[in-house]
């Protein structure tokens, strides 16, 4: 086709499913078109001319879909390559850090090409993951599209005012130097993101091996992210041509390449060399230098014994160090550190040769001390406890907390508490809320919604320029999946929503049906949804049946305030008039507050409200 054209960047306002209104980067790409008027082919007035062989079509970039939003996942496409596409149609469907929600065309045309394919994750906001074409007829030319190419057409960021009498320019398609040439049409797998904070995934095994057929819905393999083992589909049929990282491998970058598929059976050879370093040179051109110790001087001294060479460090800066497999499996065995070996694959990969290299080099006790070391046992971090990790870290770097306990007389509660499940349990038969039984955990969460509705300050978020108060309570009740038969723990904080105008059944209902979702069933999954864990204003944290006399929680961000529940337990309180005892049974509940938007004033207060909500009870239902 002949000439450029000039690239405009649009940014298209849509009505999304659920009522949410969001801002998606629909960046316009029509190339191809020859210029109207204004000097040769491959030119353009300003100098903001630019060159594709591709048809006109449009790139369709990861879109924000909530104001906190930054990167998503692509939980699904509901279109395939090929398929015709109408304005108001469901694209795909986009986990957000809120939900996940439909993403709807705002114009028609055809999908020519996907490149992020289903269960990517950790997307960038503006990133491009599709082009829709104009005509069914130019699907074809977009079979070797790539995500480098759709970033290597980008128009330069316009200027305040444009610049007369630009000239031509050249945008070579970048490609790696040992990628070879001319390659049959493929698609690269890499890691997808499956949660808003993963970084890093694990495969537990493969589902195909190549030279496997593969069609679009057919599981590839199981994939071990921060919330759970989820089954990876192909969105699209062809031929698994190679697997570049093997089954049961872990801690895998989120974008690395795993694997690649091509069309035709007979096109599988080609990529017989092909490693995924290459296509991640490719992706990724800039390549940190690495960092060499300066050589030690010899000694002009009396002679001594020679000492080790110090060792190369590959990775001063703290990032992923890249590495095969076997060279991951050969140092955990041999306890090497892979941030000090030196290594010699693909843009300076480690692998196993590096590692033995290493083990040659350096001092025995510098990578094994097995003989002196105590017998112990490590277990694997799962996805989740990393998630866990980083976000309580963020809270305790960033959040000012402070805490305030105070002891609740429940002598009152405990026998309404009696005496409600005795009436439900006197109930007709088979009546649904006569199968409930209330807790006193019941209690301290409608308790507690009740108290963020007297003093809001506590139902609150902080958001820099503002304080966002909100008018509903949303109840998080956090729950240890150990206890509820995971293997490896975690930790989740499902929702009741709107529990200040719920009743203590309603809230009973909620919290049990949470609890059977979250257990564990027969393949070792929970069937608690995003949009159930997402939303909460206050948190409850109840170490109460474990005998926990008081203890001191973590806010939970965006969270101002958590509440921490301690045991019941008996006292000796003085009695009034006299001076005899009392015997008392006594809770202690701990607030944990965030001092930028709850002051220690009205954290009291809040404390006092719900002591004497505790304390009579009967407040609760009137």
């Amino acid at each position: 086709r002949a000439g450029g054209a000039s690239r405009s960047q649009q940014v298209w306002e849509h009505h999304l499913h659920g009522g949410a209104t969001a801002c998606l980067g629909w960046r316009l790409s029509r190339v191809g078109a020859a210029l109207a008027q204004g000097g040769p082919a491959g030119r353009q007035s300003g100098g903001a001319s630019f060159y594709s062989t591709y048809p006109p079509h449009i790139t369709l970039d990861m879109p924000s879909l909530s104001p906190t939003m930054s990167q998503g996942n692509i939980a699904g496409w509901k279109k395939a390559e090929g398929d015709k596409v109408n304005a108001g149609e469901v694209l795909a469907e986009i986990e957000t850090d809120k939900a996940t929600i439909e993403w709807e065309s705002v114009e028609e045309g055809y999908l020519g090409k996907i490149l992020l394919p289903d269960g990517s994750k950790d997307i960038p906001v503006g990133t491009v993951v599709a082009v829709l074409c104009e005509e069914g007829d130019d699907v074809a030319a977009f079979a070797s599209y790539t995500a480098s190419e759709a970033e290597a057409s980008a128009p330069p960021a316009p200027s305040a005012e444009p610049v007369s009498g630009g000239g031509s320019a050249d945008v070579s398609k970048q490609t790696s130097a040992s990628l070879p040439p001319n390659l049959p049409p493929h698609s690269i797998l890499e890691m997808p993101s499956l949660s808003p904070t993963m970084t890093q995934g694990r495969i537990i095994g493969w589902k195909k091996k190549p030279g496997d057929a593969v069609e679009a819905g057919e599981v590839l393999a199981e994939l071990e992210t921060d919330k759970a083992t989820i089954e990876w589909e192909a969105v699209d049929g062809g031929i698994l041509a190679k697997i570049f990282v093997d089954d049961s491998s872990t801690d895998i970058a989120v974008g690395t390449p795993v694997a690649v598929v091509c069309e035709e059976p007979e096109d599988v050879d080609a990529f017989s060399a092909i490693t995924g370093a290459m296509f991640q040179d490719q992706s990724q051109p800039h390549i940190a230098a690495e960092v060499k110790p300066d050589p030690v001087p010899a000694s002009v001294s009396d002679p001594a014994p020679a000492a080790p060479a110090p060792l190369p460090v590959h990775n001063q800066s703290g990032s992923r160090v890249f590495a095969s497999p076997l060279a991951r499996s050969v140092a955990a065995e041999n306890g090497v550190n892979l941030s000090h070996v030196q290594g010699t694959g693909p843009g300076g990969r480690v692998i196993s040769a590096d590692v033995h290299d290493h083990m040659l080099q350096a001092p025995q006790a510098s990578y094994s001390a097995v003989g002196v070391q105590e017998a112990f046992g490590d277990v694997s971090v799962s996805q989740m406890r990393k998630v866990i990790a980083d976000r309580l870290l963020l809270s305790k770097q960033t959040i000012p907390h402070y805490y305030l306990t105070m002891d609740c007389e429940v002598d009152a509660l405990m026998g309404l508490r009696a005496d409600v499940n005795a009436s439900f349990a006197s109930g007709r038969e088979g009546d649904a809320v006569g199968a409930v039984k209330v807790s006193l955990n019941d209690f301290v969460l409608k308790a507690a919604a009740l108290s963020c509705v007297a003093v809001p300050e506590c139902n609150a978020e902080w958001m820099d320029d503002k304080i966002r108060m909100y008018k509903q309570v949303h109840m998080g009740v956090a729950m240890d999946l150990g206890m509820l038969g995971h293997q490896q723990g975690g930790l989740v904080v499902p929702v009741v929503r709107d529990a200040h105008s719920k009743g203590i059944t309603d809230i009973a209902q909620s919290v049990k049906a949470y609890a059977s979702k979250a257990n564990a069933t027969g393949d070792g999954k929970m069937n608690l949804t995003p949009e159930e864990m997402s939303g909460g204003t206050f948190t409850v944290s109840n170490l109460g049946m474990f005998g926990v006399k008081q203890f001191t929680a973590i806010v939970n961000p965006p969270q101002s305030c958590i509440l921490a529940v301690g045991a019941v337990r008996n006292e000796l309180k003085p009695s009034s008039g006299d001076q005899s005892y009392r015997e008392a049974k006594v809770m202690s509940v701990t607030l944990s507050c965030d001092h930028r938007v709850v002051d220690g004033a009205v954290g009291a207060k809040w404390l006092q409200h719900f002591k004497d909500l505790m304390e009579n009870p009967l407040k609760m239902l009137v």
